[in-house]
């Protein structure tokens, strides 16, 4: 089915929460899409299963807005992952599942099923949005603005779950998805503006004029369960921060195109050749969770993006001060 138009009541909130759309200086683009729908049913509660190219929604929110237009915008933020990663579509890989619930009572249930009664913990503390655990995004309806928002954060984990086969360092992931959050939308058209994202530029520039700012060497190897695991302070911080250097690592040709061979060997299964280890032994070093990233992000690091850290980490933290508008 073709979506309707205009999107007003996104427009309408966004312009509430201080982030009014605007024309866009990059084409957006349309949150229409093909859909199949059909029943599915979760306990007592009746929902729906929507098809797109790319995904299996599984939905009981009642929000008729962001039912209608979920679809078209993960297809939309599906386009902006390969346009931030540099990686081609497979037309042909499997629908990614996503659910969709309308309460947080009934995410709550569902998590109990997904990730485990025993594991389940971590995961309910969430206060807004949703998780991907192992390639299932599970989200609940927080408002359209926000769980779109979210759709996206979670969606590249989703993407990179199902397209690499070597796991990303921390620094790498969780920059790419905040910057992925950020859009606007006018009308039906939607625009992935990374350099427009309210809450991580207030982390930013929070974390900069509080005295907050890592050094590089910290932010590479911290990972995103020791940030949050500390003071809001330190999380919201960590993100800021992490948003900051991927856009940096972006706007320069050299370490983008360094990036993209990052993501592209590690979609070959090739980073053991990076670090100089073999296949075996760099599999059994991520079972180990955070040693893993410990291990390897600074290696991939200066393999891929700077060999040189004080020279970047001055360059870096000029263009921070600059996107935090502190200079």
């Amino acid at each position: 089915m073709r979506l309707p138009k205009p999107l007003l009541l996104l427009v309408v909130v966004m312009a509430f929460l201080g982030c009014a759309p605007q024309i866009p200086k990059r084409p957006g683009t349309a949150m229409t899409t093909e859909v199949r729908r059909a029943p599915w049913q979760t306990g007592p509660t009746a929902g729906s299963e929507l098809t797109t190219a790319h995904y299996r929604i599984f939905t009981t929110a009642t929000n008729r807005a962001l039912v209608t237009y979920m679809p078209g915008f993960l297809e939309a933020a599906y386009r902006n992952d390969l346009d931030l990663t540099g990686l081609a579509d497979r037309p042909d890989a499997p629908l990614m599942p996503v659910y969709l619930m309308g309460t947080r009572g009934e995410w709550a249930s569902l998590t109990m099923s997904v990730v485990g009664q025993q594991a389940a913990g971590p995961y309910l503390a969430i206060q807004a949005g949703g998780y991907c655990h192992q390639g299932v995004c599970v989200f609940w309806d927080i408002g359209v603005v926000g769980t779109f928002s979210v759709a996206s954060h979670e969606g590249l984990h989703q993407f990179f779950y199902h397209r690499l086969r070597d796991r990303l360092p921390m620094w790498l992931e969780e920059g790419l998805c905040t910057v992925a959050e950020g859009y606007e939308v006018l009308g039906d058209l939607v625009t992935f503006t990374a350099e427009r994202n309210n809450f991580r530029f207030t982390d930013l520039r929070t974390a900069i004029v509080q005295g907050r700012f890592l050094r590089l060497q910290e932010l590479l190897t911290t990972d995103s369960g020791e940030a949050v695991g500390g003071s809001h302070e330190q999380a919201v911080g960590y993100y800021g921060q992490l948003w900051a250097l991927a856009q940096f690592i972006r706007s320069e040709p050299a370490t983008r195109a360094g990036m993209q061979r990052l993501l592209a060997d590690a979609e070959a299964g090739r980073l053991h050749e990076a670090l100089k280890t073999s296949a075996d032994d760099l599999a059994a070093l991520r079972r180990h969770g955070r040693a893993y990233n410990k291990t390897v992000s600074l290696p991939l690091f200066r393999q891929y993006i700077a060999p040189d850290l004080a020279a970047f980490e001055n360059d870096y933290k000029q263009f921070a001060t600059r996107l935090a508008r502190l200079q």
